[in-house]
């Protein structure tokens, strides 16, 4: 599957990319197995996710590739375990980054 250019965000960056495909990596807080979760943003806000049929997190950490919804969620298309330690702290540093100087990345 061929993925369009994303750009990197956090929960609070959600609202100006909706209708947009984005990178995401959360914090799995629940999820009901096949069609919904909540994960924990870099910068400690809320997301939930609209699972794809294929999705199995089996990791902690998740990077979900997705588009932005208008109620924030995000409706993932692919989705890639990233382990059960990740620091969150310095990943939000780089995502403000990425949005303050994106002819660099």
């Amino acid at each position: 599957m061929s993925l369009p250019t994303t750009t990197r965000v956090n929960s609070a960056m959600l609202k100006q990319h909706i209708g947009e495909t984005v990178r995401f990596v959360g914090k799995i807080l629940e999820h009901n197995g096949s069609t919904r979760a909540i994960m924990s943003a870099s910068d400690k806000g809320q997301v939930e996710i609209v699972m794809s049929p294929s999705s199995q997190y089996g990791t902690q950490f998740v990077e979900v590739i997705g588009t932005v919804n208008p109620d924030m969620s995000i409706t993932e298309m692919t989705s890639m375990d990233l382990g059960n330690e990740f620091d969150f702290d310095t990943y939000d540093e780089v995502v403000k980054k990425m949005q303050r100087f994106p002819n660099v990345f």
